[in-house]
């Protein structure tokens, strides 16, 4: 008897202990193992940089030592922002891979799609995704470093109507959860701050011509537009309107890259003190503290992670902070890290600086978006990208 006594408290004591890096699923004794879910493939492959941004910095980590004896060993899932092909990626990374957590996930539809098996499986995330559904209200580890669509709307109507005497504003979106994200947050500013919806356009995924919905806003009298399209169909109501010769301000959301876009349009005048975009970063691209950023990009990406011209954009950028931020509470998780304990170290961060984002990072229990303040880009009268406070106030240069 005194056997078996002895027998079934050990059990039970070994129930009784938390659990531990040993039985934790992407831990093992010198690595972590992180999954990561964007689209590498199809028309919505622009925003693969958020993908490298973040595996950049993993890499750079890894040859500084790692984190507490463990080096970071990354799984890459292609879900061509597919919401069907994404849930099959992830429940891959997640039952097959065996990852530890999912990581960059820019594609919205996808995040939202896969969210159920993340927390039936608690397995954490930490995406790119702007829809604000994915973190709130908040869901065992699931973790947002980056802007989602409530701050960034309210960004967007801010600057354009920091700008006097525009309170007329069009709406042109797609109608996914996506854009409702930034557009329905972006017309809660302006109402509340007097202003007025005098159009709403739909510009659907895919779509060539956007001729209807310019010529709608030229004859809504609209002041400026809050574009919550993707990159191809944003770039596509930029030239109708351009063609149409319709003097408006647009304000696109953080579905397109800011520098691909003015690239988009060889003679970019018209884009002039005319299109402008939320800005994620406390400093021009590749300037003052994102310099560091830069040469990590430009020396632990292969040719085929960088842009086949130029220098890294907008989104290689935006997607680093995921790893600054998953990274540091490895470090603050200790050595044995567990599921619970990274969760409660991301919890711990306030006022945590990036270096990249133009917001510390405040996390807690009932707060899993860690970022809000943003300024907005836009080119100057002289054509040069030019980093906004608000309208008219122009961040001082960094060197």
């Amino acid at each position: 008897m005194r056997i078996k006594y002895a027998v079934l408290t050990a059990i039970a004591t070994i129930l009784a202990l938390p659990a531990s890096a040993d039985n934790t699923q992407g831990i093992a004794e010198s690595t972590i193992k992180i999954g990561n879910l964007g689209p590498f493939s199809g028309p919505q492959s622009t925003f693969t940089p958020l993908n490298y941004g973040a595996e950049a910095y993993l890499r750079y980590i890894n040859e500084q030592g790692g984190v507490n004896g463990h080096k970071f060993v990354t799984v890459f899932a292609d879900d061509s922002c597919n919401e069907a092909k994404g849930i099959g990626a992830a429940k891959k990374l997640i039952y097959e891979d065996k990852v530890f957590m999912i990581m960059s996930n820019p594609c919205s539809g996808v995040a939202m799609a896969i969210k159920p098996t993340l927390v039936q499986e608690g397995v954490p995330w930490i995406g790119a995704s702007a829809n604000p559904k994915i973190s709130r209200p908040t869901s065992p580890g699931i973790f947002h470093a980056t802007y989602t669509g409530i701050e960034s709307g309210r960004a967007m109507a801010s600057f354009a109507m920091g700008k006097p005497s525009t309170t007329k504003i069009a709406l042109a979106m797609h109608s996914d959860d996506w854009a409702h994200g930034y557009c329905d947050n972006a017309t809660d500013y302006i109402r509340s701050h007097n202003g007025d919806i005098v159009a709403t356009t739909v510009l659907e995924h895919g779509a060539t011509d956007g001729t209807a919905q310019a010529l709608q806003i030229k004859a809504s009298g609209a002041q400026a537009v809050m574009a919550c399209l993707y990159q191809p169909e944003l770039i596509v109501l930029l030239r109708e309107l351009q063609k149409f010769q319709i003097n408006v301000i647009i304000v696109g959301a953080l579905g397109a890259d800011f520098n691909q876009v003015v690239q988009a349009f060889p003679n970019h005048d018209w884009l002039n003190q005319r299109f402008f975009q939320p800005y994620q970063f406390k400093a021009r691209l590749g300037t003052g503290p994102l310099k560091k950023y830069h040469d990590i990009f430009v020396k632990y990406l292969t040719k085929d992670e960088l842009p086949k011209v130029g220098e890294p954009t907008n989104f290689y950028y935006f997607g680093v902070p995921a790893a600054i931020v998953t990274v540091e509470a490895f470090r603050r998780a200790g050595p044995n890290p567990t599921r619970e304990s990274w969760e409660k170290a991301m919890e711990s961060l306030r006022d945590f600086d990036t270096g990249v984002l133009a917001d510390t990072e405040t996390f807690g229990p009932d707060k899993h978006v860690g970022v809000e303040k943003m300024y907005a880009v836009g080119l100057n009268a002289q054509g040069q990208e030019t980093v906004y406070r608000a309208w008219g106030d122009a961040l001082p240069e960094t060197e």
